[in-house]
């Protein structure tokens, strides 16, 4: 297992191709300087990965099931998560803090980056498909953008009532949070949290039925002032 399997996107990807049950709970932030922390708690239900592991062998076997990727986590060992990290870090980044634990029929992990420049962050597995940008503006301030996952079309043909049952079924549970704290005093952001410095997104099944399209649709976009800021331009 590789820490690319951590990353936002490949979730979302995943998600879009299993309707697997996942939660995900992310936080990035940023310091004056570009340097900071990243800290996720991922999750998936244990029925979900006994479904994936049955889709994968049945797929190994030729048979017709749906071919599960090879990189979705279904081990949640931190020691392999570690020893692939390791093997592949860039310079500036390290994995603090890793641990696991199983509760009420779920399995999660919880991981914590540090970063001196948020440029070496994204040069991780974990987050290198995060399409982050942040771009100075002309008022001296910071504009931060996240873009969603994009070109998601669940249009068309509805599913078939035992399709859908299977899909609400897996989807039960469904939540990413992500939640970004800056340097600055944030002065306008699309987040319908706001705390301080910290602009929060949640995607809940339980609130959006269409929660899938919405994640992909939406980017995570604030400014935030930067007297006494000075971060690296970031491109997508």
């Amino acid at each position: 297992m590789t820490t690319r399997r951590w990353g936002w996107v490949l979730v979302l990807s995943a998600m879009l191709t299993l309707a697997g049950c996942i939660k995900v709970d992310q936080t990035l932030t940023l310091n004056a300087d570009g340097s900071g922390t990243l800290a996720m708690r991922y999750g998936m239900s244990e029925q979900t990965i006994a479904q994936l592991q049955a889709m994968q062998q049945m797929a190994a076997q030729g048979g017709d099931g749906l071919e599960v990727p090879q990189e979705m986590p279904f081990d949640f060992d931190p020691r392999q998560v570690r020893a692939d990290f390791e093997a592949d870090k860039p310079d500036g980044v390290e994995l603090t803090a890793l641990s696991s634990e199983e509760v009420d029929g779920w399995k999660y992990i919880d991981l914590t980056l540090t970063f001196d420049d948020i440029r070496a962050l994204k040069h991780t597995e974990l987050f290198e498909d995060s399409k982050l940008s942040i771009i100075p503006t002309r008022e001296g301030d910071y504009k931060l953008i996240q873009r969603g996952g994009g070109n998601t079309d669940l249009s068309g043909d509805a599913p078939g009532p035992q399709l859908m049952q299977q899909m609400t079924t897996m989807l039960t549970g469904f939540r990413i949070a992500q939640t970004i704290v800056v340097p600055g005093d944030i002065i306008k952001t699309n987040a319908p949290q706001v705390d301080g410095r910290r602009a929060s997104w949640v995607f809940d099944i339980e609130q959006d039925p269409n929660v899938i399209q919405t994640l992909a649709d939406t980017d995570l976009e604030l400014v935030f002032d930067g007297e006494g800021v000075k971060l690296p331009t970031l491109a997508p």
